[in-house]
């Protein structure tokens, strides 16, 4: 199976203490699940190719393989560094929020207890992106899919997810991932 990880980002979070500094690590990364799309017939959603009657012949069998092999790379980002693994990941090319919760429920990754944030996308593909996340590390205060008008006739109307956010209290710092917030 190919997998492609565009970018892990390494993100120490300092805690700070009144005789001495500890040092908590988290890691964030992006990966796209190239496709991670279920058998059902989704109404508004192009997943024919998908069906087990599909182009591609999708069936349960390669919908478990693909969410076991996704599970186990994702299991493995950022151990280096933490044993809880990544704890936020954004991923892409996923159908809708059945397989990401699919996907946080496999055994690699159910003791994670990752939570989702995720918004149905106009896309016509009916391919999303979302966020999973590891709640002892990153609490979101909110979120909302927010439309972005591209000029290039060939993509058409896009959307990417916003968040607030909360973490640690212990942190020093709170995680910006939106400039100004």
């Amino acid at each position: 199976m190919k997998y492609i990880l565009f970018s892990l980002l390494l993100l120490p979070l300092s805690v700070f203490s009144q005789q001495n500094a500890d040092y908590k690590v988290a890691s964030i990364g992006f990966y796209n699940l190239e496709n991670l799309f279920d058998t059902l017939d989704t109404p508004d959603t192009n997943d024919a190719d998908f069906l087990p009657g599909g182009r591609l012949l999708w069936n349960t069998e390669k919908y478990i393989s693909k969410q076991h092999n996704m599970a186990n790379v994702i299991s493995q980002l950022g151990t280096e560094l933490s044993p809880d693994g990544v704890a936020l990941l954004g991923v892409a090319e996923i159908e809708n929020r059945k397989v990401l919760e699919d996907l946080v429920a496999q055994p690699e990754l159910k003791s994670r207890k990752y939570q989702i944030v995720h918004y149905d996308s106009p896309d016509e593909r009916g391919i999303d992106v979302g966020l999973l996340y590891q709640p002892k590390y990153f609490v979101p205060l909110g979120s909302k899919a927010v439309p972005v008008v591209l000029k290039d006739p060939k993509t058409g109307d896009k959307d990417f997810t916003h968040l607030r956010r909360r973490t640690d209290t212990r942190l020093g710092r709170a995680l910006a991932l939106t400039p100004g917030r």
